[in-house]
């Protein structure tokens, strides 16, 4: 199982941060690669089990489940059902937690995945980074 990891600290408080990134249908709103989200089927954007359908301005599609969302822990876990990134068995946790001595946040932006055939675990952790540094520098942009 490969990895892939991101992180940023924040100079708002965790509520802060965590009210904009706990809303799983809320990712056009910071993630510049993606300009829609639209839940599909049953339950709404709290609820585990929830599918969201993501369209990048690429005009790719994703399809991601809300796996779990912790609101006393500030964590926020789901996985991909279907993707054109070169994983399988993709499984993500956005944690926000508060710096104490700040009163900030720190995020951090967590997965664990299998490399599809033909990719190395380094290639495909790459890519994955290369979309969790502007999502977390879109988070900057709008949280003043």
């Amino acid at each position: 199982m490969a990895t892939a990891y991101w992180s940023s600290v924040f100079t708002s408080s965790a509520d802060e941060i965590w009210a904009v990134v706990r809303r799983f249908n809320g990712l056009p709103d910071w993630h510049p690669a993606i300009r829609a989200s639209e839940i599909t089927g049953e339950g709404d954007e709290l609820t585990p089990g929830t599918v969201r359908v993501l369209t990048g301005a690429d005009g790719s599609t994703y399809r991601e489940r809300l796996v779990a969302l912790d609101e006393a822990d500030r964590k926020l876990t789901y996985e991909i059902v279907e993707a054109p990134l070169p994983v399988r068995g993709y499984r993500a946790t956005l944690h926000v937690q508060p710096v104490a001595d700040t009163g900030g946040a720190f995020l951090s932006w967590h997965a664990t995945f299998d490399p599809a055939d033909g990719t190395t675990a380094p290639e495909a952790t790459a890519v994955l980074e290369a979309a969790y540094a502007p999502a977390l520098a879109g988070l900057h942009t709008i949280i003043a």
